[in-house]
Order: structure tokens, then sequence, then C-alpha cells
């Protein structure tokens, strides 16, 4: 279990906050976060790129299943079947890092 403190600037100190527990996930209060959601989330752009869905660019072989900016993650595909793949990819990456799906 890690342990993480914070720093507050105020206009005369720099203060600390008490040690707080990071049970999992990825805190969201800490400034180096966003990086690190990001980072979590390669698995899943590999698992979704690796996955024979999507639509296809006109004039290459290139696929686009998904769009993802930050935590948010658009779905692309062509079937009912393909969807149902791409979310099945979704829960269990999620699972997988201890992220939460709806």
């Amino acid at each position: 279990m890690e342990h993480k403190a914070f720093f507050f600037k105020t206009k005369q100190e720099i203060m600390q906050s008490i040690p707080i527990q990071i049970r999992r996930g990825i805190f969201q209060g800490d400034s180096l976060s966003p990086l690190l959601f990001c980072i979590a989330l390669v698995p899943l752009k590999n698992e979704l790129n690796g996955a024979d869905c999507g639509y296809q660019v006109h004039g290459t072989e290139r696929k686009i299943s998904h769009l993802l900016y930050m935590d948010d993650l658009k779905l692309l595909c062509r079937k009912e079947n393909d969807l149902k793949n791409e979310i099945k990819i979704v829960q269990t990456i999620s699972k997988d890092i201890n992220m939460m799906y709806v």
C-alpha cells in the first residue's frame, strides 16, 4: 500500500499534508495522475488496436476502432458483434488495472 503526501503553497509557506494511503487505482489529487492515467490506458489502447474491429481508413489497411482522450473513450465499429467484442476488451482491461467501468 502506497503512502503519499501532498504539498500546498500559501503566500507565506509551503505546507505538507499528512500521509494518505492509496489502496488502488490512481489518486486524482496528484499532479502526475493525468500522465499516470494515460500510461495506465496503454494496454487498453493496444488491445483495441489489435482487435479486428472498427472503420477502415480509405486507401489504407488501417482501421480506427476507438478514440481516446484522457478519460473519454469512444468505441467505433460497423457491426454489433464488433462493439460487443470491444466492450468486452474494455471490461477485461479495466478490471485488470483496477479501474471502474460503466
